[in-house]
């Protein structure tokens, strides 16, 4: 594993407890997890983590999860409405919305558990998940780019992944179990540590 399993729950704790804080909803949120699990694994473990973005597939538990659009030609394609995002670092894919699938795919009744895999165990192809854990991502840059740039332009997006930054610590030191943010008004909210408990890892 590039980053202990206790590591990834806190990583993912946060950016969770963040999202929530304002109103967005952390099951749609995969551009939040990549951009700032990347930036914290830049700034705690020294690590060239980039977000990735494009379509993802993965076999859960036996169930199947696909993000991407159906093409009229009948591929399926990551680079229009429906993609995912996810983190490459070192030779690794880390997924830090993970633990939120069983929200966002409720019909599949999934347990939350950590993603996090060498990128050389990805499967071959989006029809070739056969086992638990199996995953194919196909990466579209030039979508990505776009998706970023508009979405960037954002002056919190900043603000909040330095946040999240500074709130996370690795284990075993001792993680606040909230924090005190302040809006551009100057408003302050406290912000809980919240999220699914982690059962495993696929």
């Amino acid at each position: 594993m590039l980053i202990k399993q206790s590591d990834y729950h806190r990583i993912y704790r946060v950016i969770n407890s963040l999202l929530i804080n304002e109103n967005a909803n952390p099951t749609t949120a995969s551009m939040y997890f990549s951009t700032f699990g990347a930036f914290i694994l830049e700034q705690h473990y020294k690590l060239k983590a980039k977000p990735k973005s494009g379509l993802a597939a993965y076999n859960l538990d036996g169930k199947r999860i696909l993000f991407a659009d159906h093409r009229p030609d009948g591929y399926v394609s990551g680079a229009g409405e429906n993609f995912h995002c996810w983190v490459e670092a070192n030779d690794w894919a880390i997924d830090f919305m993970a633990p939120a699938f069983r929200e966002s795919a409720p019909d599949l009744a999934l347990q939350a558990k950590m993603f996090q895999r060498p990128l050389s165990s990805m499967a071959a192809s989006v029809n070739d998940l056969n086992q638990s854990g199996d995953f194919f991502y196909q990466s579209e840059p030039e979508a990505a780019n776009r998706r970023f740039a508009d979405w960037k332009k954002q002056s919190m997006i900043g603000d909040l992944a330095i946040v999240a930054t500074n709130w996370f610590r690795k284990s075993p030191k001792q993680m606040q179990s909230s924090i005190t943010v302040r809006d551009q008004s100057g408003k302050s909210t406290t912000v809980p540590l919240v999220g699914n408990s982690l059962v495993g890892a696929w």
